[in-house]
């Protein structure tokens, strides 16, 4: 096809045939956009143009070897152009197909998740207190981690989750499981961030945990309070859950399961913890870089 073009445009600089050269980029575009055969079609319409507009110019033999050497070069573009079009369904196929399977594994994890936290709460019933709550808590656990995938982005390439929602939905199960007595509002606070999946269900880890410490500890005797989740990402990640409750005793340390698994988790995306006093409560920051 390259041969022909670079003869033809020899031949038509030599003998001052007119140029077909600006009907090609139209074949190629006719076969590459719409269906299968219009390449050839716009290909053979090209030509048409081409024998008319060199018989009117009247060329003689000249037009029939130009007009020749155009059409073998529509010819192979309209091909080119089918092939590439080809190419390019095959490979909208196979992204299709890809996040298909993703959103199908995705699904079939949360229903696993979901399945072996409810026989967790079902074993919880029948053991002791200190056991049923030590089993609720892993429950929760495990039901935030089937929300991560739950609020796995749609988008074509993506295996990351909407920060907004996820942390919502995670504060509101959170609340919804321990159910407190004295009127507690919460508070979310995050911009529309997509983040890595993986690190994703560990920032929705910590806030579990913070949560249900605040929850726990903070407003004891149906106590009224507020708790502030927000979340935000620039050069890092920041994550910062405070309330207004009674907060930490002067010289106490968090040492609890819920505050080593924070600072593991915070470990993990390379982050540090930090505690403030408030007057009143507590606030809780997780700054990190996660890679």
């Amino acid at each position: 096809m390259l041969g022909c073009a670079v003869l033809q445009m020899a031949l038509q600089m030599q003998t001052g045939s007119p140029g077909y050269f600006l009907l090609l980029p139209g074949v190629f575009l006719s076969g590459l956009v719409f269906d299968r055969g219009s390449g050839i079609f716009a290909a053979i319409i090209a030509v048409a143009i081409g024998a008319y507009v060199g018989y009117a110019s009247n060329n003689g033999m000249d037009y029939l070897a130009t007009n020749a050497l155009f059409a073998i070069t529509a010819a192979g573009t309209a091909a080119v152009a089918e092939f590439q079009r080809s190419e390019l369904g095959r490979v909208v196929l196979a992204d299709k197909t890809k996040a298909l399977l993703l959103q199908e594994m995705a699904h079939r994890t949360k229903n696993n998740l979901a399945i072996l936290g409810g026989m967790i709460r079902l074993e919880a019933r029948h053991g002791g207190s200190e056991v049923a709550a030590a089993l609720e808590a892993t429950a929760r656990r495990l039901q935030v981690m089937a929300e991560a995938y739950d609020h796995l982005s749609p988008k074509r390439d993506s295996n990351s989750v909407n920060m907004r929602f996820f942390l919502n939905n995670v504060v509101e199960k959170v609340f919804q499981s321990l159910a407190p007595p004295g009127p507690i509002a919460f508070q979310v606070v995050c911009e529309d961030i997509d983040l890595a999946s993986s690190h994703a269900l560990a920032i929705g880890m910590i806030t579990n945990e913070l949560v249900t410490n605040s929850l726990k500890y903070a407003f004891p005797a149906d106590r009224p309070g507020h708790i502030a989740v927000s979340f935000a990402s620039g050069s890092g990640i920041e994550l910062s859950v405070s309330d207004n409750g009674v907060g930490l005793p002067e010289g106490a340390e968090p040492g609890g399961l819920g505050s080593r698994i924070v600072q593991l988790l915070a470990q993990q995306l390379e982050g540090e913890t930090s505690y403030e006093r408030l007057d009143p409560g507590l606030n809780v920051r997780v700054r990190a870089n996660p890679r």
